[in-house]
């Protein structure tokens, strides 16, 4: 069973690079501390994949780690929610950040300044692949 993050600590963000920041009370250890690499982007999560959908998100990592986030839950966020998924189609992923506030960090060399967010990009799961590996 995945561990689950509430729709209402969770917020996406979309551009170039979409951005999932979700608010949690513990740091979700298995994910990396959240670093930039030269370019000033966040470093990508090794082995971990996204599966991003209308009414939930799966992170899954190493093991069995399973991370589901919430989605809409209102036919009304509808649209804002398939904006966010079209950002995440057209740059191949998402950048999850887990941070230990209530704020929305729009900053990323913030969250890595701080150093207790947790994440990075994470690639989504393409159909192929996911045919590949069943």
């Amino acid at each position: 069973m995945p561990a689950c993050v509430p729709r209402e600590d969770a917020c996406c963000l979309g551009g170039a690079v979409p951005t999932m920041v979700l608010r949690a009370a513990a740091p979700v250890v298995q994910l990396p501390r959240f670093r930039l690499v030269g370019d000033g982007r966040p470093a990508t999560c090794s082995g971990f994949v996204l599966t991003p959908g209308v009414t939930f998100a799966l992170v899954e990592g190493p093991g069995r780690f399973r991370l589901l986030v919430e989605g809409i839950t209102h036919l009304d966020e509808a649209d804002g929610r398939f904006a966010w998924l079209g950002h995440v189609e057209r740059a191949g992923g998402a950048v999850i950040a887990v941070v230990d506030r209530r704020d929305v960090a729009h900053d990323w060399a913030g969250l890595a300044a701080d150093g207790r967010a947790r994440g990075g990009y994470v690639p989504i799961v393409r159909r192929a692949d996911r045919l590949r590996t069943t």
